[in-house]
């Protein structure tokens, strides 16, 4: 069958390879394009739509959830209408939307072609299994760790760690073999951060069991383990319009049921699974004689025959109402109620995390709030830690416990926060990064990006150079944005007047470019000072009772929740009156 051909027999299928090709590329790109080699505007010279890929995170629906409940427009927009579609035509989002949906497809196709004479049946499903999860879901999202099983379970955020953990490291290392070999100044060689075991061991593992599970029984994941398709499926069965046999044009050659990646064809029942059909239309393809349609859901209720329906209704009794919940609900209330008891006993351990947690470890990216609130909110689908051009945003890993698990934090040993940049702000598609105004013009009330406080920074004078060494440095003083460091004269003991940093604190931001820029460090805790009430060193400290200095002569320590901060307006400068070159 030719390609046009096939697009007139089934305009529904190719609708649908097309709307899944633009968003899991779109997707995918949008997590690489921070790399210049993969970065079209500056390959090509064009491509300025591309830059706005990443708004296509907004249309999946976990995101969208979360950032309808934060009051983000464009979520509440693609909510209404991702719960509309489904509504009207099923499960459309797991086939056209969601990247690891098109993952399994791919998967799967990819088996096919290895294995073209391995075709699936039609499979009972398991209910218990994907109700209990999308239980066990519901009550973690009710006692508070919404955020630590939305981390692992939302297939948006899934696909994104795939990405950032696995392709990510693949992608810089073509770039730099490219940049090696190539003359463009677009081109530049990209330095490599090594991704800890336990994120690169929960990413890859996540992607076996998918691509097992697909090449297995093709969309088996999504019909069991997953709770959006789970919900999705349970929303699929009042569905307006919805794929049904049509008795009189088939012809029961099974050439549907070979094409299921869902396995929810029943050709001998004549019905179709709503809450498994994940809306591919392949079955409609594949037949040749109309037999799989589109209809209204009453009429495809009619369609199926008087006697088929008497014989079902003698041997199972319940099949009128929904055989496969009624099979299931003993099980389901078992698995709900075990789900229940363990979500009751985990919300007594839950605890105040953020006075357990080391502050140095715990810097958020401006506009998070609260720790609390952001690890409720943020799914971790990477696509900040992928965006920052600093990449002073990294993946947590126990530093902000269990919950935080692959969230971004802020490593100030990597760089710093830029002071007019938000960009993880406009890429979040939850809203856990509230996006902020980058500047204020006046002295207001109103949070801007450069008067978040996010932490501040804490001078150890017995560590700076020009104490320890008298030496002229000021390095932090020289990269302080907003002036919160300056000198001050200094004597030191050999007898010369040195410039000793001095901070303000209530000018201070907490964007770590003192800390990056400090050359003062150690790797080794025995080199490690105390500081005493004088502020001298261990050598002349009568006391030794404080706690060890850290390695560099300043440190910023995250504030929680975040703050506004005082910014110092310096006036504008006075044109010269006169027409001398050099009036003063």
């Amino acid at each position: 069958m030719s390609i046009i051909k096939a697009f007139f027999v089934s305009p529904l299928k190719w609708l649908r390879v097309t709307v899944a090709v633009i968003f899991f590329v779109g997707i995918a790109y949008a997590f690489l394009r921070g790399i210049p080699a993969w970065n079209v505007p500056n390959m090509t010279g064009g491509g300025e739509g591309m830059e706005d890929s990443f708004a296509l995170a907004q249309w999946q629906f976990v995101p969208s959830v979360l950032g309808t409940l934060n009051w983000v427009g464009v979520s509440v927009a693609a909510l209404a209408l991702l719960l509309a579609l489904t509504l009207l035509f099923g499960r459309v989002y797991c086939s056209f939307l969601c990247p690891l949906g098109i993952l399994q497809d791919i998967v799967f196709r990819m088996r096919r072609w290895i294995r073209p004479k391995v075709f699936l049946k039609f499979s009972r499903p398991v209910p218990w299994v994907r109700y209990s999860i999308l239980a066990a879901l519901a009550v973690c999202c009710i006692i508070g760790f919404a955020g630590l099983t939305l981390n692992w379970l939302d297939p948006y955020s899934i696909f994104g760690r795939i990405m950032y953990v696995l392709a990510w490291p693949a992608a810089v290392w073509g770039n730099n073999l490219l940049a090696a070999d190539s003359a463009s100044a677009d081109l530049v060689r990209m330095d490599y951060y090594p991704v800890a075991l336990p994120a690169l061991l929960a990413s890859a593992g996540m992607l076996g069991l998918v691509v097992a599970m697909s090449a297995w029984r093709g969309r088996l994941y999504c019909n069991t383990v997953c709770p959006v398709g789970t919900l999705l499926g349970l929303l699929s069965r009042v569905s307006l319009f919805r794929l049904g046999f049509d008795p009189a044009s088939c012809k029961k050659c099974g050439k549907c049921i070979k094409s299921c990646k869902a396995q929810c064809l029943n050709l001998k029942e004549y019905r179709i699974d709503a809450s498994r059909c994940v809306a591919c239309y392949d079955c409609v393809r594949a037949c040749d004689e109309g037999g799989i349609r589109y209809r209204w859901f009453t009429r495809a209720r009619r369609l199926i025959p008087a006697k088929k329906e008497r014989k079902e209704a003698s041997s199972r009794p319940s099949a009128a109402f929904s055989p496969v919940v009624a099979k299931s609900s003993r099980r389901e209330f078992l698995g709900a109620t075990a789900v229940g008891l363990a979500g009751a006993a985990l919300s007594g351990c839950r605890g105040d995390a953020a006075q357990r947690l080391d502050p140095t470890q715990c810097v958020l990216p401006p506009g998070a709030g609260s720790l609390e609130r952001f690890l409720d909110v943020c799914t971790g689908c990477q696509m900040c830690i992928a965006s920052c051009p600093t990449h002073v945003l990294q993946p947590a890993y126990f530093q902000m416990g269990i919950k935080g698990f692959m969230k971004p934090r802020m490593d100030f040993s990597t760089k710093y926060c830029l002071y007019d940049c938000h960009r993880c702000a406009e890429v979040c598609p939850t809203g856990a990064i509230r996006k902020l105004p980058i500047t204020a013009e006046k002295d207001t009330t109103e949070i801007t990006k450069d008067t978040t406080r996010i932490a501040v920074a804490q001078f150890y004078v017995c560590r700076c150079l020009v104490r320890r060494e008298d030496m002229d440095c000021g390095a932090c003083t020289e990269h302080c944005p907003t002036k919160a460091l300056y000198t001050v004269p200094y004597i030191g003991r050999d007898g010369q007047e040195h410039r000793l940093p001095k901070l303000d604190p209530t000018l201070c931001i907490g964007c770590g470019a003192c800390e990056h820029a400090c050359p003062v460090t150690t790797e080794k805790p025995e080199e490690r000072v105390r500081v005493g009430p004088c502020n001298l060193c261990e050598e002349k400290c009568e006391f030794k009772k404080r706690e060890a200095v850290p390695p560099r002569a300043i440190v910023v320590r995250a504030v929680n929740p975040q703050q506004k901060a005082v910014k110092k307006f310096e006036e504008k400068a006075v044109d010269p009156v006169g027409d001398t070159d050099f009036p003063f």
